[in-house]
């Protein structure tokens, strides 16, 4: 490592745009979220994150005493209100098929999209993993795009056809949809990440140099830049007494980090690569026999090695599940004398809470993240435990990775 490099990004606690690695053939946990769960579309989840109640009742709000009244005079307050939800309404959902375009185009390069969610700002499709190629990041990044500007001519001819049926609530709804899909357009074009244009100027980079990490750099870089940008226009319009300012600085912070974050897992990417789970785990873990009460396994392992999590395994070594202390708090202490490790350990929560010696680090660093555990037992093909990896080894080989110089911190 140069003495010039910046130091390694700390690793993320739970990235926007979290990247898994192939399939481990275990269940992997579900992530932990907030909101609320609307359904699922070709395997997709869609979720509703409370900040998006907030922001859509004040958009709809904006939009029926403010911009409507002003463009379309005479109507009752009742007309305004409902032009004002409907157009609310279709502009998250515009954002949501903006954001399925993505996901679908990744399910086609056979790059997994667990979920979606609507938050206060827009939508985050969760794409499972990097793409292995910059064609296949040219497409993603394209699709979203595409489907707004499809969006922007259905909202014209719907706003044309309103009009000539002697509509003009829903001719005025659907022009003000197709001005604002057009601006969502030309926001993200702006070639920074992770912003559609960033991605796409990424992809092109990342062909003509053959690194992903220097494209990272590159478009992380204008990124943050224009983040700035946005948060120091939020300061100047909250002076100059615009509401819209503190949106202005919200999204600025968003973009912020999520640069930041996109940056810090290219360099974990490259660290990581070739890196199998069984290369970076700790060998012969403590681990708690199945048929040990809860009141001795709290005796004699959780309160004697001060750790939050054990492997639970049989006599001949099978992992149970993991053991932790959070599932201990489940079960009354009364019933601890007459309740096994091993029951506990095949709640599925618990049983799911393994990787495969053979997956990627990658992959285990992922799962890691997105769920929020801080460890995992790992078994052979036949589901004996052979380890445990924790979120401290994987950042413990990342920074002996960059430290050693595989991978600089700027690239050249």
């Amino acid at each position: 490592m140069k003495p010039d490099d910046p130091p390694l990004p700390p690793l993320p606690l739970n990235p926007g745009d979290s990247r898994p690695g192939r399939s481990t053939g275990a269940e992997t946990p579900e992530p932990r979220r907030s909101g609320v769960f609307l359904g699922s579309f070709r395997g997709i989840r869609f979720y509703l994150d409370y900040s998006w109640f907030i922001i859509a009742a004040l958009v709809g709000y904006l939009l029926s005493v403010g911009t409507f009244p002003a463009l379309l005079a005479g109507r009752s307050p009742g007309v305004y209100l409902a032009m004002g939800v409907s157009a609310a309404t279709l502009f998250f959902l515009s954002i949501l098929l903006h954001e399925l375009g993505h996901s679908i185009v990744s399910q086609r390069c056979n790059i997994p999209v667990p979920s979606i969610t609507l938050l206060f700002i827009g939508g985050i499709a969760e794409i499972s993993r990097e793409p292995d190629t910059p064609g296949t990041e040219l497409k993603i990044a394209l699709a979203g795009p595409a489907v707004s500007l499809v969006l922007v001519a259905v909202y014209l001819a719907l706003g044309w056809a309103a009009a000539a049926a002697n509509f003009p609530e829903g001719s005025l709804v659907f022009r003000w949809l197709a001005q604002v899909n057009l601006v969502l357009v030309i926001f993200n074009a702006i070639p920074g990440y992770p912003l559609d244009g960033g991605r796409v100027l990424r992809a092109l980079l990342w062909m003509r140099s053959g690194n992903l990490r220097k494209a990272t750099y590159v478009t992380s870089r204008i990124g943050i830049g224009f983040s700035y940008f946005l948060i120091v226009m939020g300061v100047l319009a909250l002076f100059a007494g615009g509401w819209n300012g503190i949106v202005l600085i919200l999204i600025g912070i968003f973009l912020k980090n999520a640069a930041e974050s996109g940056y810090s897992q290219a360099l974990f990417k490259e660290a990581l690569e070739g890196a199998k789970v069984s290369n970076i785990m700790t060998a012969n873990p403590i681990t708690i026999p199945a048929r040990l009460p809860l009141n001795l396994a709290v005796d004699d392992y959780f309160l004697t090695n001060h750790h939050v999590a054990y492997p639970v395994v049989e006599e001949d070594g099978r992992f149970r599940g993991l053991l932790r202390l959070e599932f201990l708090k489940k079960v009354p202490r009364e019933k601890w004398p007459f309740t096994l490790a091993g029951e506990i350990a095949d709640l599925p929560e618990s049983r799911s809470l393994r990787l495969d010696a053979e997956a990627s680090a990658a992959e285990a660093l992922r799962i890691l993240l997105t769920t929020g555990q801080g460890r995992m037992g790992v078994t052979d093909r036949e589901g004996h435990l052979v380890g445990i990896v924790t979120r401290h080894d994987l950042l413990h080989y990342i920074r002996i990775q960059h430290e050693l110089g595989g991978t600089a911190g700027q690239p050249s």
